[in-house]
């Protein structure tokens, strides 16, 4: 009975995995993983309207955010851009935690999300920026690839992808967990 239900929850959770919208990054900043000619990703909600998926999303960055007016940008119903930090997103050596710096444009049509985010620099702690591509000499290596778009520490790339797919997770779920008119 339990190997039994272990092998149906392995299914459902290898076919949600399926079927879910990620990104990667690239000297190109984050593009689709299924087609890297986009730099963005279409997450769709069937019998969603623009207006429910704004208020839903609009809920989602007032939840996830300590001060979303801070970070957050809209164009009434149609538009939400987030500029924010994500401290100690990654690490460039021992102990050079490094804080995230990214954007969120999310635009929103019937049943339609367009999520595109853009890398703008890593921070360490004495403010030195790690931008996504940089020229490097023998000593500084300071952007994440070099310019012939070699990544530099494959390490900090795939926390930096996975908190972005993992932020593409929550937002899809807090839009399927939305409900307009809670009986409370």
């Amino acid at each position: 009975m339990i190997k039994s239900l272990f092998v149906v929850l392995l299914f459902l959770v290898t076919t949600l995995f399926a079927n879910a919208q990620s990104m990667k990054l690239t000297p190109n900043d984050f593009v689709d993983a299924a087609d890297e000619s986009k730099n963005y990703v279409v997450l769709n909600f069937a019998g969603k309207s623009q207006s429910d998926l704004y208020k839903a999303v609009l809920k989602f960055v007032n939840s996830y955010y300590n001060n979303p007016e801070k970070v957050a940008t809209k164009i009434e119903g149609e538009q939400i851009v987030v500029d924010a930090i994500k401290e100690k997103a990654t690490a460039w050596g021992r102990g050079n935690d490094l804080d995230f710096f990214y954007k969120i444009t999310m635009d929103f049509k019937d049943g339609r999300l367009r999520f595109s985010p853009n890398y703008k620099y890593l921070e360490n702690y004495n403010g030195i920026e790690y931008p996504l591509v940089k020229k490097s000499n023998l000593w500084v290596k300071t952007a994440l690839f070099n310019t012939d778009g070699k990544v530099r520490r494959e390490a900090a790339k795939q926390e930096l992808e996975k908190f972005i797919n993992n932020y593409i997770i929550a937002i899809t779920n807090s839009i399927n967990t939305s409900k307009s008119n809670d009986n409370w």
